[in-house]
């Protein structure tokens, strides 16, 4: 072989090693900004993506599902510090299994708060169904979390959720250092409007959300309710859902 055969080879070789680690600094970049919110089929898919991570944002009609647990401040500040967080995350891990199971990507804990986007970041023409049939599912788990809360000497808790449907602009907001998948929007802020209406053990949805859910979805034969959320100009209305094919609450 050539000297300058071989020169080409290690310049090759170099190159490779390059590339090799180019994809392995990518690919443990994904893991480290989405591990902790996406269910592992969507994490693989954005691992195989030819065109890669990048910062910014798209477009997309998306149901958007945020949850949030009744009176945690004062229940924070009667029970301490160590029981009130091992409580916490005991919900947060039954809760987590449930969107899991439902596509749902979980994109923040705000608190005792889990917000959650389905048909994002891979499309999902069924995600009115699936959020709807997650919150219902999520809500029936809650005597199994009140039960264990009362086998610890915890308090019983109760959980609202609110969903709707819209356009909200996904997409990695920061930088190659540090970025998060978050949602942004008119639609983001109503679904979580929407949340605060609900009572515990509560799930009310949007007229979007109930539209594209389908007929396995069952509403609560008291009828809808309509509301002025804050920062929304017109009336929306709310619709208290109790069940999901034959699951009901």
């Amino acid at each position: 072989m050539t000297e300058q055969n071989t020169n080409i080879l290690q310049e090759l070789e170099e190159e490779n090693k390059y590339l090799k680690e180019a994809i392995r600094q990518r690919e443990a970049f994904i893991r480290n900004t989405f591990g902790t919110y996406l269910t592992n089929e969507v994490l693989e898919e954005l691992l195989a993506e030819k065109k890669g991570l990048h910062i910014g944002g798209e477009r997309r009609v998306v149901t958007i599902l945020f949850s949030d647990i009744r009176q945690s401040t004062e229940l924070s500040e009667k029970m301490d510090a160590v029981s009130f967080i091992r409580m916490l995350n005991h919900y947060l891990e039954e809760m987590i299994e449930i969107v899991n199971s439902w596509q749902g990507n979980i994109l923040d804990f705000v608190g005792d708060s889990i917000v959650v986007v389905f048909g994002a970041p891979r499309v999902n023409e069924l995600s009115a169904r699936d959020a709807t049939a997650c919150a219902v599912a999520m809500q029936r788990r809650m005597a199994a979390v009140n039960k264990w809360n009362l086998s610890q000497g915890y308090p019983e808790i109760s959980m609202g959720i609110g969903i709707h449907t819209g356009e909200a602009i996904l997409g990695n907001i920061g930088s190659m250092i540090r970025a998060k998948y978050d949602m942004i929007g008119r639609n983001v802020n109503l679904a979580s409007r929407i949340q605060g209406y609900t009572r515990g053990g509560q799930i009310l949805v949007s007229d979007e959300t109930l539209a594209a859910a389908g007929s396995m979805v069952v509403e609560n034969e008291t009828g809808s309710i309509n509301v002025r959320p804050k920062g929304i100009k017109e009336n929306v209305t709310l619709h208290d859902i109790v069940g999901f094919g034959n699951q009901h609450l």
